[in-house]
């Protein structure tokens, strides 16, 4: 074999050597990637980072909206308080508006009250100075008569007696003192008169005035019966004051037998009462019969 070509057999081997050296660190090292696997790792890496950028905006927004939210929270309690408090303070006004409405509501009716009361007392008052001039008219008129009569001038006796009041044609005596109803009744007639006999309510307050609010007897009895005046005027048809439910002739008081005698009481109303009770009382007789 000649040199060169013992050259070239030593040239092969080694390159055939090297190349199973190749090989050999290929095996060891693996396949070598192949391009679709690439490619699938691009696409995987791209679609982590197009993840990462869309949630970085969506984690700002996100963020800004619980700040939004948190804010709204407390605007939202806020308002609430403030709702709570304009209702408390809307509720306290209306609370005092009505208080005051009720003070000038009790204001109104107090002046009202106070001006029915003061029309009353003048209405009253304007009674009682009527009366006051008719009973001085009365006096006047009945003084006359008594001077006259004194002078002895022969005319028919036409006033009332000495300390008798006249009233509408007839002469009335107001006692001071008391007396049971049958002794009363027997006083006047020994005076030729008899127990007053209210027939008005004109007379009932003439009465009144006089007698003040003092329990009175007037000639009205059912010892007989019925009710009846002592004069024959007819009561069923005349004028009548009783207290509510009376005359109701009442056995409870403990005085034996029942209520049969008639009398003021303190209001100028009718009472029934048992007779022997001790009361004030008013003679009352004809003007043309006194004397």
């Amino acid at each position: 074999m000649s040199c060169s070509s013992a050259i070239m057999t030593k040239d092969y081997q080694d390159f055939q050597d090297l190349d199973n050296e190749n090989d050999h660190r290929q095996l060891r090292r693996g396949p070598p990637p192949t391009p679709r696997l690439l490619q699938r790792l691009c696409s995987e890496f791209r679609l982590l980072l197009l993840s990462f950028s869309l949630s970085i905006p969506l984690l700002v927004v996100v963020g800004v909206i619980t700040s939004q939210n948190s804010q709204l929270r407390e605007d939202l309690l806020a308002l609430k308080q403030n709702l709570s408090n304009f209702t408390v303070s809307t509720e306290d006004q209306v609370k005092a508006l009505s208080t005051q409405g009720r003070n000038v509501g009790r204001k109104m009716e107090s002046v009202e009250l106070q001006l029915e009361k003061q029309q009353q007392d003048m209405s009253e008052d304007h009674s009682r100075l009527l009366l006051h001039v008719k009973q001085l008219v009365s006096d006047v008129r009945s003084l006359s008569c008594q001077m006259a009569a004194l002078r002895g001038n022969g005319s028919e006796r036409t006033c009332c007696p000495i300390n008798w009041v006249e009233y509408e044609g007839s002469c009335y005596w107001f006692s001071s003192s008391v007396r049971s109803w049958p002794e009363a009744d027997k006083y006047c007639r020994l005076e030729n008169a008899h127990l007053v006999v209210v027939t008005s309510w004109e007379e009932q307050k003439f009465v009144q005035h006089h007698m003040g609010p003092l329990n009175t007897w007037i000639g009205l009895t059912d010892q007989d019966g019925p009710w009846k005046w002592v004069d024959g005027t007819n009561y069923e048809k005349g004028f009548k004051n009783w207290r509510p439910e009376q005359p109701d002739d009442w056995y409870g008081h403990g005085l034996g037998g029942g209520e049969d005698c008639a009398h003021f009481t303190s209001d100028g109303r009718w009472n029934d009462d048992v007779c022997r009770r001790p009361y004030r009382w008013v003679c009352e007789t004809e003007l043309s019969k006194a004397g």
